[in-house]
């Protein structure tokens, strides 16, 4: 098992890095040109986008403190950018991530049943918030100049409408989790959803009959800011984005990260954006260098930043240990 985990690691680092120094090559560009661009960003550039991403993180603290109730913004805070941190470094890492966020939850004394509702809870705002970024890119490709050069890319999006559709299905009925569960099951036995869909639903429904209006606000106001985000990543390197390309750029990148080939989906998520943004007319060294000044925040700084408090979280533990002991 050590050596198939070293192995996983190995390839799947070797194909993040040939897929990050592919991409300026994949559109039409070079890293020079690239270099160049983001190289007259100034410190005032870099703090406004900071600004942008930290107030995004913090509105979504409210959904996240919303699926647990109990669970300040702070630690809300804590488990996202360590969660992320875990997530974005190892192959397949959201497990790991998720196994983090447990044992920081657990020693906050909530119980494993109220961790099982988040993560219940987080998954499913988490899915219905990527659906709603491409439903609404969907909406808006009719308006886009370059409709055409598009259109291939557009039968990715299809299975949306198909994927909503289940929820609403499975979140009003319990026979239809029963179904759905069933079938699922006979697809992969060993996670016995026969069962635990239905108990799942009813979790999900009970939480957010108490928190849908916090969690509901937090989700509009983060993806409001991440839209934010990217339109300022854009527009500083001299390329800003119309409106319904925008969308359709945020939708792209929310859509490739459920790809998990790489840690966090990087390289597939940088090649793929760029790509239909350039299929939309974009510059490809401006449009290169504005996707990778996205996911240097989006990604690449909750690395460290997220780090930084899983040691303070671990700081604070083994204190608290020796001060019982």
């Amino acid at each position: 098992m050590g050596r198939r985990r070293v192995f996983i690691s190995v390839v799947t680092g070797l194909a993040t890095v040939a897929l990050v120094v592919l991409i300026p090559r994949v559109v039409g560009a070079t890293w020079n040109e690239v270099g160049g661009i983001l190289g007259r960003l100034t410190p005032g550039d870099l703090i406004a986008l900071t600004v942008i991403w930290i107030a995004g993180l913090w509105a979504h603290t409210y959904a996240l403190a919303a699926s647990l109730p109990g669970l300040t913004n702070r630690r809300a805070l804590t488990l996202s950018l360590t969660g992320s941190a875990v997530a974005n470094v190892l192959p397949l890492g959201g497990a790991a991530g998720t196994g983090l966020n447990f044992t920081m939850i657990r020693g906050w004394g909530f119980s494993a049943g109220a961790f099982s509702g988040f993560i219940a809870v987080t998954t499913l705002l988490n899915i219905v918030s990527k659906l709603a970024v491409i439903a609404g890119a969907l909406a808006l490709i009719p308006w886009l100049h370059s409709a055409s050069a598009f259109g291939p890319a557009s039968l990715l999006f299809i299975p949306v409408p198909v994927v909503v559709a289940l929820m609403i299905w499975v979140l009003a009925r319990e026979s239809a989790a029963g179904k759905v569960g069933a079938a699922l099951g006979r697809v992969v036995p060993r996670l016995r959803l026969t069962d635990r869909l239905p108990a799942v639903r009813r979790t999900i429904l009970d939480v957010l009959r108490g928190g849908w209006r916090p969690m509901t606000g937090g989700m509009v106001g983060y993806l409001a800011l991440q839209l934010a985000l990217l339109w300022l990543c854009f527009a500083l390197v001299g390329a800003p984005l119309a409106m319904p390309v925008l969308f359709t750029a945020l939708a792209v990148e929310r859509l490739l990260t459920l790809v998990p080939i790489t840690p966090g989906s990087a390289g597939v998520v940088e090649v793929g954006t760029t790509a239909a943004l350039v299929a939309l007319g974009g510059a490809p060294a401006s449009v290169a260098a504005g996707l990778l000044l996205f996911r240097g925040f989006t990604y690449l700084l909750e690395i460290p930043v997220g780090g930084v408090l899983l040691a303070g979280w671990l700081f604070s533990r083994r204190a608290t240990r020796e001060a019982v002991s």
